[in-house]
Formats: C-alpha cells, sequence, structure tokens
C-alpha cells in the first residue's frame, strides 16, 4: 500500500474501479527538494497516538481478506460453472443430432416393417390356389390305384383278394391335406401378430417425437440474446477477483508501513501493544498480532526501515497520506463482491437454464434408448414373422411337395409291380443255391469230426496214462463244435423247416412279369 523509503520507485497495485480510484502508495518526485524538506517537518510533527490509530484501523481492513477469498471462490464457481456449460451444451448439442438421426433410422425401420407385412398379405393368396390344385391330382391318382388288385402268390393263403390302394395309408392323406389347413391358419396368427406389434411400434414413436418437442435446445452460452454472454460475465468476475486481491495488497503493505513507523517512533511500539490488546479485549482477536508483527520487525532488519531522517519523513507523508484511502478501498472491495455476486447470480442463472436444457435431451435420450430397447424386438418381430411365415411356407410347399411326390409315387407303383415278382423270384434262387452250398460244407465237417475223435481216443489209450491230469486240465476234454442257424430277420414267413423264406410263385407269373417289363421298356 506505501512504499518505503528505499523503494520509492516502485508502486502498489493500482485499483481499477469504475470511479478510477487511484492507488494507496504514492510515489515521489525526487527532484522535488524542497518540497522533500517540508514534509520532512510536517511528518515530525505528527503524533504517536495518531500513528497507533493509523496502525488499528490497517490492522481492521485486513479482514477484507474474507471478501477477498469469497470473491477467489465464487471466480472458481463460476469458471467451473461455465466449463460445464460449455461441455453440457456440446452434449446437448450432440444428443439432440443423434436423437434425429436414430428417429429418422426408426421411420425407415417402420417403413420396411410395413413393406414387409404387404408382402405377406400377397403370398397368402397364392399359397391358396396353389394348394387346391395339388389336392384335386392327387386324389384322382389315388382312385386309380384302387382299380388296381395284388398277385395272390404274396398274400397269406385265404385271404380276400387286395388292391393297392390297401397298403396305402389313406388316413395319412387327409391328415396332411389338414395340416395344410392348419397351416393356412398359423399364416393368418402370424399376420395378426405382426400387425400388433406395428401398433406399439407406432405408439411408442409418437411419445419419443413428443419427448423431443418438449426438450428444445436454447442458443449458445456465448451467444445469449436476452443476457450477457457467459464468458462476458466470467471476465468481469475474475476481472473483479484480480483487482480485489491487488486492493488487498496495497492494505497489507500499508500495515506493514504503519507497523514500521509505529515500531520507529519513540514510544510508539509500547502505546501500539497496550491499545491492541484493549481492543482484544473488547472486540476479540482477528488472527493478526500486532505485537507479533512488531516483535518480528525487531529481530528481522525490514526492507521498509528508513535509512535517515528524510526517508523517515517520506515514510510518514504516505502513511498519513493513505490512512485517508483505507476506507475506500475497504467500500471498493465490498463494492466489486457485490457486483460479484450479483454477475455470479446471473451466471449461474444461464447455465441452470443449460442444466435444464441438457436434462431435458437426456430425458429425450432416454426416452430414444427405452424405445431402443424395445426396437430389437421390433426388428425381431418382423425377422420372427418372415422367419415363421418361411417356417410355415416350407412346410406347406413340403407338403405339396410330398402330395406331388405321393401321386408320382401312386402312378409308379403299378408299374413297380412286375419288378417286384421278379425279385421274389432271384431271391428264391439265391437261397436254393446258398442251402446246397452249406449242407455240402456240413457233410465234410462232419467227417473231420469223425476222425479227430478217433485220434484221440488211441493218444489216451498209448500214452494218457503216463501224464498227469492236472499238467493239463483240458487234455481230456472233447472237440470244439460249430453249428451254422439261419438268422432270423423278422423279414419273411416260417416255412416247412423252421427257417425263414421267400414264398415260391408260379412260374408262368414270373415269365408273364418279365414278358410285361421288356415291352415297357420297348415303349
Amino acid at each position: 500500500m506505501a512504499n518505503s523509503p528505499s523503494h520509492r520507485s516502485s508502486r502498489s497495485a493500482a485499483s481499477s474501479t469504475s470511479v478510477g480510484r487511484d492507488s494507496l502508495s504514492h510515489s515521489r518526485d525526487p527532484r522535488d527538494a524542497a518540497a522533500s524538506s517540508a514534509s520532512a517537518s510536517a511528518a515530525d510533527t505528527v503524533p504517536v497516538e495518531t500513528l497507533v490509530e493509523y496502525l488499528l484501523a490497517a490492522k481492521r481492513s485486513l479482514s477484507s481478506m474474507t471478501a477477498v477469498l469469497r470473491a477467489n471462490e465464487i471466480a472458481t464457481e463460476a469458471r467451473l460453472a461455465h466449463e460445464e456449460a460449455v461441455v453440457l451444451y456440446a452434449e446437448s448439442q450432440f444428443l439432440q443430432r443423434a436423437i434425429s438421426e436414430q428417429l429418422a433410422l426408426l421411420m425407415k425401420v417402420r417403413r420396411g416393417l410395413k413393406r414387409t407385412y404387404d408382402a405377406g398379405k400377397r403370398d397368402f393368396k397364392m399359397l391358396v390356389k396353389t394348394m387346391d390344385a395339388t389336392n384335386e391330382t392327387l386324389q384322382d391318382t389315388m382312385a386309380m390305384l384302387k382299380n388296381t388288385t395284388v398277385e395272390a402268390g404274396f398274400r397269406p393263403p385265404g385271404e380276400e383278394r387286395r388292391n393297392l390302394m390297401d397298403f396305402v395309408d389313406e388316413k395319412s392323406v387327409h391328415v396332411m391335406v389338414e395340416a395344410l389347413k392348419k397351416s393356412l391358419g398359423e399364416l393368418q396368427s402370424i399376420q395378426t401378430s405382426f400387425d400388433g406389434d406395428l401398433l406399439r411400434f407406432d405408439d411408442d414413436l409418437r411419445a419419443l417425437k413428443k419427448t423431443i418437442i418438449a426438450s428444445p435446445l436454447p442458443r449458445s452460452p456465448s451467444e445469449s440474446a436476452s443476457y450477457d454472454p457467459i464468458p462476458e460475465l466470467l471476465d468481469n468476475l475474475v476481472d473483479h477477483s484480480h483487482s480485489m486481491a491487488e486492493l488487498l495488497t496495497s492494505l497489507t503493505k500499508h500495515f506493514d508501513l504503519c507497523v514500521t513507523a509505529v515500531r520507529i517512533t519513540e514510544g510508539g511500539a509500547a502505546l501500539a501493544r497496550r491499545r491492541a490488546a484493549e481492543v482484544t479485549q473488547s472486540q476479540g482477536s482477528d488472527g493478526v498480532s500486532i505485537s507479533g508483527v512488531i516483535a518480528d520487525q525487531e529481530s528481522h532488519m525490514s526492507d521498509l526501515e528508513p535509512a535517515t531522517t528524510q526517508d523517515r519523513a517520506d515514510m510518514l507523508e504516505i502513511v498519513v497520506s493513505d490512512a485517508s484511502e483505507v476506507g475506500g478501498v475497504i467500500q471498493e472491495i465490498n463494492e466489486r463482491l457485490r457486483a460479484m455476486e450479483e454477475d455470479f447470480a446471473a451466471l449461474t442463472q444461464q447455465t441452470e437454464l443449460i442444466k435444464s436444457a441438457f436434462l431435458g435431451s437426456l430425458d429425450a435420450f432416454n426416452a430414444l434408448e427405452d424405445m431402443g430397447s424395445r426396437v430389437p424386438s421390433y426388428i425381431a418381430s418382423e425377422a420372427e414373422f418372415l422367419q415363421r411365415w418361411a417356417d410355415e411356407q416350407y412346410t406347406i410347399y413340403g407338403k405339396l411337395g410330398e402330395m406331388d411326390e405321393l401321386r408320382d409315387f401312386y402312378e409308379k407303383y403299378a408299374g413297380a409291380y412286375d419288378n417286384l415278382i421278379l425279385e421274389v423270384e432271384r431271391r428264391r434262387m439265391v437261397e436254393d443255391k446258398i442251402q446246397n452250398i452249406w449242407r455240402k460244407a456240413k457233410d465234410s465237417v462232419d467227417k473231420l469230426i469223425d476222425n479227430d475223435r478217433r485220434e484221440r481216443e488211441g493218444f489216451r489209450q498209448d500214452i494218457g496214462e503216463f501224464i498227469p491230469t492236472d499238467l493239463w486240465p483240458g487234455m481230456g476234454g472233447g472237440m470244439k463244435r460249430w453249428e451254422l442257424v439261419a438268422v432270423d430277420d423278422g423279414s419273411t414267413e416260417d416255412d416247412v423247416g423252421g427257417q425263414k423264406s421267400t414264398p415260391a410263385l408260379h412260374r408262368s407269373v414270373v415269365d408273364a412279369a418279365r414278358d410285361r417289363l421288356e415291352r415297357s421298356q420297348q415303349r
């Protein structure tokens, strides 16, 4: 606040109030020697009591530190609020763009679902016509099979004559037709389910659009038309905070200069300690100890210590001059703090608007996210519709294909009848050959077994009595035996000997079947 004689060229930080108040510190013109002599004479007349009062007033002015700390706190909070507002505004813009883009995608998805639904309705009509035509041709073929009889040689004796249709499960055809009708009903059910999903999708889209409209994004915090822009308010707050800190520095320097002036004045230190003690007892301590500061200066040579009488006079002149400005500096600090509180309130109001807009955007995004959690189910419903539709179509066309194959099989059924007769005859001939081979093999084996039995008996009579029986326990055992047994696969009937055999057909039946096949191949 005041300059020491040895540092006259430096000035305390000047205040920057709206009224343009000067700094508490004053520089002197070293060329004005006459003025210096006059001021030295005037300074000698300053009573010590006055200097002590200046000191106490300077000490009280240091309580402005609380206001400066509050100013720094406001500036810090404002800077953080501005940073948060910038981030939230950018995030809000990003959310709004993302929501708009996603909404466009949702509308595109909705149009795709509708196209899928319409295509399914067209396919349904075509299926009905195809089913009717296929069923009609199958019924005609089944009537032909009922007019074809089966050769008596293939059936058990005494059984009444049967036709080829008797060996076909006619009920399966009726079951197939009923299954086709059921599949058509399932297709209608699939369409109804998918239509319900489309309606729910539309409801979600309407709710999302309503939420988006309810959360408009305000203008940029640096382009506000109704209020001062946030950056401008922040600059004002920072400027106030810096100025208040400089003013507090001036008050601190003034206090230090007052301490020095009192200390170097005869009786000043003792009077200052006594008055400070009285103030402390009546008002309490404010955190600054005059006695401590005086003791500290006495133990260490202060930069403010005057070297000459003229320096002391200059110092006292500055103290007297600055003492009259202390009240103005304190007032300026308080005014700046009030201005900061007002600007901070305005800044806070704007940042709250941005926060509110961000929360609105976040609500819209949450609504989008909530709907987004159901979009996969809508898309899945389309996939399920397509899959179920394809499955039912596959089932229907599969059954239609089976009906065509069954009709084709029925048509070839009569033509394959002669092949069956020839196959039975071929099997019969093979079985006869196999039986002849087994019979010859059995005769040869029986001869070998008889020879082996005679050899074993001769061995036992000649040397068997000399070999202990426990040397080889199997020495007296018989020969291993083999038996050939026909395998019953359950596919043929018993013949007279208990063996399974292929039924024999009359020679004329076989020849007639062969002739018919040859004629069929020539056509």
